[in-house]
């Protein structure tokens, strides 16, 4: 194949010199304009740049061309010779039959074709497959770098990073939720292996997942209450988080369900509403209530209560900042050496804020926590996270106003629930 390009003035110019040097049969590869220096020096001037190209094994000499033809016609079959009228043979002589094509040369060329289209639809499908799952990764980095997480969670694989993101949305702490995707991974590879665990499916980790945060919460069982004995449970908390209405909760299940005999305490004279509340519930209830001012009145009321199976003290609620105000309780707490305390906080409670609580009711030594307002929230991580600094147990969850129903004993399960729902093939 012979390629040459041509310069001229104008686009017909450019053809008649192609079509004159290489004949009709030549076709056209590229065209373009540009500027050269004119002849004369002065300036610049247009030309067409053609580069045109022709197979010299069928080109014949150049034809001659028509006046009406403009432009450069693709190459077509070399033109038929004009053949005598045919006669017919004589009957004794065959005429030699036409030799056969050979298509084994076009056979090849076509399933090379149609190789090279089943590889690009391959391609293709590979490719949205790859861009689908970029996009899905871009998202979920996204996703991680605004919610914070370290630098050295991205070892995770793929599903333990996605439960990652669902954990931080969830409100729980980014740290915390690091170090459980690292056992569910470690649990994963003791069971399947480096290479398994790294490709486990989304179902599957999430499983593991919820299994390790279910063994990182500690609970407490219920309220024990043996045949004989008083026990003395008090609630302690800031103001607003539902001391007096849990109160009347485990009063009512105690009396109404244990057939136990319950007695009512309360330390609260700061607000008479509260107090006038809880008079209402022991009326209903049919129980009795002492206000205690001092820790004599404190003490005769519980040796008043021996007969009782079940003493609840409720305690002002206050600030967590007011330390006189928590020296105060403490010395009354104090007289109570068997004393259950359970710390009492709200779920919709910021988890900065939590920990400060936590940290400020320390000094009353509370021996379980119980959370309450949870239909009031739609993030539980920070219950997750409170458990891991305060190291204490979780007795109760509040659900919702209702005396005594609203109040259920915290399980493991339940928590991990709240933390990390199961997935549709879970609960099937």
């Amino acid at each position: 194949m012979r390629v040459k390009t041509f310069e001229a003035g104008s686009m017909q110019d450019a053809l008649d010199v192609v079509k004159k040097e290489m004949g009709e049969e030549a076709f056209i590869l590229s065209t373009r304009t540009r500027r050269r220096p004119s002849a004369l020096g002065l300036g610049e001037e247009s030309v067409i740049e053609v580069t045109a190209a022709v197979d010299e094994a069928q080109a014949g000499p150049p034809p001659l061309i028509a006046p009406a033809t403009y432009g450069l016609r693709q190459p077509l079959a070399p033109p038929v010779a004009r053949q005598a009228p045919e006669t017919k043979a004589p009957a004794f002589i065959t005429k030699p039959p036409a030799p056969p094509m050979d298509l084994q040369p076009l056979r090849r060329e076509l399933l090379e074709i149609k190789g090279a289209v089943a590889a690009l639809k391959d391609n293709d499908q590979r490719n949205t497959s790859i861009l689908k799952e970029l996009d899905q990764m871009k998202a979920l980095l996204s996703r991680i770098q605004r919610q914070g997480m370290p630098p050295a969670q991205l070892q995770l694989p793929p599903s333990l990073l996605e439960l990652y993101g669902d954990l931080v949305a969830n409100d729980v702490e980014p740290l915390i939720a690091m170090r459980l995707c690292e056992y569910a991974q470690r649990a994963l590879t003791d069971q399947d292996g480096d290479v398994a665990a790294g490709a486990v499916d989304a179902e599957r980790a999430r499983l593991f997942l919820r299994r390790v945060i279910a063994d990182f919460i500690p609970v407490a069982p219920p309220i024990q209450l043996d045949p004989g004995k008083m026990r003395v449970a008090a609630l302690v908390g800031p103001t607003g988080v539902g001391k007096t209405t849990t109160l009347a909760k485990l009063a009512a299940y105690a009396q109404l369900h244990l057939k136990q005999k319950v007695a009512l305490l309360t330390l609260d004279t700061y607000r008479m509403a509260a107090v006038d509340q809880l008079q209402q519930y022991a009326q209903i209830l049919q129980v009795p209530l002492h206000v205690a001012l001092t820790v004599e009145d404190l003490r005769s009321a519980l040796r008043f209560y021996q007969d009782r199976a079940l003493v609840l003290i409720d305690t002002p609620g206050h600030s967590p900042k007011d330390t006189d105000t928590l020296n105060q309780l403490r010395g009354l707490l104090d007289e109570l050496p068997e004393v259950e305390t359970h710390l009492v906080l709200s779920a919709t409670t910021k988890p900065r804020d939590l920990a400060e609580i936590a940290l400020r009711y320390e000094p009353l030594h509370p021996t379980r926590l119980l959370f309450t307002k949870l239909d009031e929230t739609s993030t539980y991580g920070p219950i997750l996270s409170t458990l891991a600094r305060v190291k204490r147990p979780l007795s109760y969850l509040g659900t919702g106003q209702e005396v005594p129903d609203a109040l259920e004993l915290a399980t493991s399960r339940r928590v991990a629930d709240l933390i990390l729902p199961a997935s549709k093939k879970e609960t099937e």
